[in-house]
């Protein structure tokens, strides 16, 4: 009777281990179309509410569902993400197509017609029945065709990325604020695709430790007071970072080889670290190996006044590193000793830019040293006349001989380009604080970076890690904004800035006044401030920002994509955010 209960035993157990089907593609196919027709009863029956009660519970389950498959679906279809869930702004076509705008569709067009003092129940049936055919087409043509191991490694590390720099920071949820619940589904959702495939552990205990910090990540999420007062700051140092410590540690187990690199190093532990990013990624497909020569012949090109027309102007006329590699100028100076046109941004970080100059017109540094080359008011001269120079030069045709076929254009401009590479050292008190290897931040820093992060909602444009425009987590987008910059200081009945920004390239009116997001990093040594330099002190460009923008101070523009209402920071909380802000200065 022993033997047959044992045996009983025994034949349960193999039967509960094989109820977990050892394939990973059909795993994860059915966790995803569970969840995504789950999303979809949610939002068939908002189709059918009026009260705005009822409303709210369908919409919280339906974004509940959606976010427990954010990783899958921005992996395998993320235009589908996007037209369930993207911002409420249009979406223009540039050029030839100038006069293309799609509106915007999905969840967060929903919660701007919700989450106010009379829902329009009419839009949101509208938007409810658009997502229902996206997700119909989604259930009845998508088919997730490929799916390796180390393509759930990097959905997974997409995702905690993307809740670091957009989930926390309300991005998605700009008005409900419901950013800490639902980025528990998120973690939830990593950990039912962990758990259905626990198979792939060789060591069942990596998988122990993925469910224990994933459980107290989503314990803090749930815990915090509210969106304005959450911890972001120790949610990524103690949580985040040790969850991508267990990325690391999982892709050994799993005995990953990756098809080719990406942005963000395999062995990165923090998204705050010198070692985070791979900077060949992010250099142009023709580029040559990174490496410390070449940036070295880069540095000596940058400071070689004879690469301009005149003799005179380096790029370190405008670039000085003293000063983050600006020029403390309101306008940069042209050759001839004028205004030029705009402020002279930073370079500092420049390389992990995805577009360069404030209208984002050139996608490279090696186009764009191209248009500083050829412009008449800066070095106002040709590559042929610059290689000229170059080569007239023993030691740099020496060093560019060793790397390059030709001492031609591309290898001096290439080797220009690795340079400013090179300038991006996070090296910040913040960035060795959070990263665990240096002292840990002030109280007050820590608070600013959390206003940085919520209230002040500075992260949902300048995102972190960069705290550029650059979009996580695949790093090959950067966003512009408009903004509503003054001609002058003033705080009502101010003057728009002529300057058209991206509209001058593109000609789509929705770009009208557009600039690229710079980034914030050593903003204490890069005033004046904005394209036109309008803003002597940080002081007047947070309160810029604290009144709504231009539409704040008496400049009236349809397509601001900056929030025009208050954000209701008080003395305190500006002076905090100042020392966070200050807390990013690399050393010089």
């Amino acid at each position: 009777m022993k033997k047959l209960l044992l045996l009983l035993i025994g034949c349960i157990l193999m039967l509960s281990c094989e109820s977990k089907k050892q394939d990973l593609k059909s795993n994860i196919e059915d966790y995803y179309y569970s969840n995504l027709k789950d999303c979809r009863s949610s939002i068939e029956k908002m189709s059918t509410l009026s009260q705005k009660d009822s409303l709210i519970m369908s919409f919280d389950e339906g974004r509940k569902s959606l976010k427990k498959i954010e990783s899958i679906m921005c992996f395998y279809s993320f235009r589908t993400y996007k037209m369930l869930n993207s911002p409420n702004l249009p979406e223009v076509e540039e050029f030839d197509n100038a006069d293309k705008v799609l509106d915007a569709t999905g969840f967060q067009v929903i919660e701007e017609m919700l989450f106010t003092d009379e829902i329009d129940v009419v839009g949101i049936h509208q938007q409810c029945n658009q997502m229902l055919m996206t997700i119909d087409l989604e259930l009845g043509n998508h088919k997730i065709t490929v799916l390796k191991p180390y393509h759930l490694l990097w959905s997974i590390r997409d995702e905690l990325i993307r809740i670091t720099s957009l989930g926390i920071s309300g991005f998605d949820s700009p008005v409900y604020l419901n950013s800490l619940e639902e980025n528990v589904y998120a973690l939830q959702g990593i950990q039912d695709l962990l758990d259905q495939n626990d198979y792939l552990f060789q060591d069942q205990k990596i998988l122990e430790r993925w469910d224990e910090e994933l459980e107290n990540a989503k314990q803090t999420l749930k815990q915090g007071p509210n969106f304005d007062r959450f911890d972001r700051y120790h949610f990524i140092k103690d949580h985040i970072h040790h969850l991508m410590g267990l990325w690391v540690t999982t892709s050994k187990d799993w005995k990953v080889e990756f098809p080719f690199d990406q942005k963000v190093n395999y062995e990165a532990l923090s998204l705050f670290h010198p070692q985070t990013f791979n900077t060949n990624s992010f250099m142009s497909r023709n580029s040559v190996e990174f490496n410390d020569e070449v940036v070295e012949l880069g540095q000596q090109l940058f400071h070689d006044a004879s690469l301009s027309g005149n003799n005179k102007m380096s790029c370190a006329s405008c670039h000085d590193p003293k000063m983050a590699f600006t020029d403390g100028r309101k306008l940069s100076i042209t050759n001839k000793g004028k205004d030029n046109k705009r402020n002279a941004p930073t370079l500092m970080y420049a390389g992990l830019q995805a577009s360069q100059f404030y209208d984002a017109r050139q996608s490279n540094l090696e186009t764009q040293i191209q248009a500083v080359v050829d412009n008449k008011d800066e070095f106002d001269h040709h590559m042929e006349g610059v290689v000229e120079a170059v080569q007239k030069n023993e030691a740099y045709v020496k060093e560019l001989q060793k790397y390059y076929k030709e001492v031609d254009s591309y290898a001096v401009r290439n080797s220009l380009a690795m340079f400013v590479h090179s300038l991006s050292p996070f090296q910040s008190k913040f960035d060795k604080a959070i990263s665990n290897i240096g002292e840990d931040l002030a109280e007050e820093e820590v608070e600013g970076f959390n206003l940085f992060m919520g209230k002040a909602k500075c992260g949902t444009c300048h995102f972190a890690p960069i705290f550029n425009g650059t979009v996580p987590p695949h790093f090959t987008h950067s966003e512009l904004e408009v903004l509503g910059v003054p001609k002058t200081v003033a705080w009502e009945h101010a003057e728009i800035d002529q300057d058209k920004g991206r509209y001058d390239i593109s000609k789509a009116k929705e770009k009208m006044f557009a600039f690229k997001t710079p980034t914030v990093r050593n903003i204490n040594v890069t005033a004046p401030y904005m394209h036109n330099g309008v803003f002597n002190t940080l002081d007047e460009v947070i309160q810029f920002y604290n009144m709504g923008g231009g539409h704040g101070i008496g400049i009236t523009l349809e397509n601001q994509t900056l929030p025009t209402d208050s954000l209701h920071l008080t003395i305190s909380e500006v002076e905090n955010l100042k020392l966070f802000l200050g807390a990013l200065s690399d050393p010089i």
